[in-house]
């Protein structure tokens, strides 16, 4: 099919409230676990060297990703969710009664006569999470697309040849037991009579390593790596650059009007490749907070600090720049706060080394414990961030 008719499809499915996710009922963890991936992925398609994509919030599923941001020629449609502990389980899944297991021993037959067997209960199966997403699937008619269930814990159903779907991801819907597969079959059949038959094969189960309590480190690791590959003097900016796309993507999360045409939609509510590329440009513009060190020491050097003294506080400052990755702890945020404190009141001076040693005299004071070249490392980062902050 043509990218235009692609376009023109999932222009309609977006605008069509049944087939979007709008929030959930997680808080805000829930809300920004989505976000999160979503840049992990992009990283993730930019790594695989994707010659163009397209990310859209809200608008099929929790997330839809595109081969195109102009005219897509396939789609994946992904149903994001997180969960704090356990596994998901097939009620939850599906909204269907787990099929009875065929090894497990007969219950007694009742005193009275045997009732007809109930037919299987699928009222609920079209507000479910499996169900929401075939149902998705089943508005394309021209645009190939599959679906992503995509969550940080794992799906407790049984496997055809054995164990379980949480321990054994990525499968498709196909992979399960053949039980679960001919309920499941028949229970998105009855989503759309006389349709045709549901192709499981389309539906992902996926997990990905990503803790409801740390939701950045996978994209900022993501983003190191990237970096330190295609840009490595600015690999200590890996965590600014997720956090800047992050918030770039927050607002295209809460679109709720129709769009008239695909480039509103794309405006509205998408993220694309050149988006992202913009955004590693824009890291070439801020200064390498590891140049500048160089240059910060070489200066100290030059104005009789030892050599070995200048050694030690480059190793610590390299402790600190990736320190800086993860967020730091406690402490290194309380002597970060010092430093930029003292910063304010005390502007640098043109001699460096008078005025690094004076900041390190009221360091030791409240900070006695740390080594030299290690407030120092971190006292003069600050002062180059402060000098970048700047610019």
């Amino acid at each position: 099919m043509s990218g235009i008719n692609g376009a023109a499809e999932l222009l309609s499915v977006a605008n069509n409230p049944d087939y979007s996710e709008t929030g959930g009922g997680h808080g805000a963890k829930g809300v920004d676990f989505p976000r999160w991936w979503a840049v992990f992925r992009m990283m993730e398609l930019e790594k695989a060297n994707e010659p163009d994509f397209l990310l859209l919030f809200e608008s099929v599923q929790d997330v839809a990703e595109l081969d195109s941001a102009s005219a897509p020629t396939r789609a994946r449609v992904y149903q994001v969710k997180k969960k704090d502990s356990g596994s998901w389980t097939w009620a939850v899944l599906t909204g269907t009664v787990t099929p009875k297991d065929p090894s497990a021993p007969p219950k007694k037959p009742a005193k009275t006569t045997a009732a007809t067997p109930k037919a299987p209960d699928f009222s609920k199966v079209a507000g479910s999470v499996l169900g929401k997403l075939h149902l998705s699937l089943s508005a394309f008619t021209a645009l190939p697309v599959e679906g992503v269930f995509l969550s940080n814990a794992g799906c407790d159903l049984p496997l055809a040849g054995g164990g379980s779907a949480s321990t054994t991801m990525p499968c498709s819907l196909t992979d399960l037991s053949p039980d679960h597969v001919q309920l499941l079959t028949d229970a998105f059949a009855s989503l759309a009579p006389g349709g045709p038959p549901p192709d499981l094969a389309r539906v992902k189960l996926q997990k990905v390593a990503i803790h409801p309590d740390k939701l950045d480190a996978p994209a900022i690791a993501a983003a190191l790596e990237l970096l330190m590959e295609r840009s490595p003097l600015h690999a200590g900016q890996a965590k600014a650059l997720v956090e800047s796309l992050v918030m770039k993507i927050s607002p295209l999360t809460r679109g709720t009007d129709a769009c008239k045409t695909f480039e509103d939609l794309v405006k509205e509510r998408g993220f694309s490749r050149g988006a992202f590329i913009d955004a590693l440009a824009a890291l070439e513009t801020v200064p390498d907070r590891m140049a500048l060190l160089s240059d910060f020491l070489g200066q100290l050097q030059a104005e009789g600090m030892p050599f070995i003294t200048i050694a030690a506080i480059r190793v610590a400052a390299a402790r600190v720049q990736q320190e800086r990755l993860t967020g730091g702890t406690d402490v290194s945020r309380e002597i970060d706060d010092f430093s930029d404190g003292w910063i304010a009141a005390n502007p640098p001076t043109p001699t460096l080394r008078p005025y690094v040693e004076a900041a390190l005299t009221e360091l030791k004071v409240k900070f006695s414990a740390h080594r030299d070249q290690d407030l120092i490392a971190r006292f003069v980062m600050r002062a180059i961030t402060k000098c970048v902050d700047q610019n």
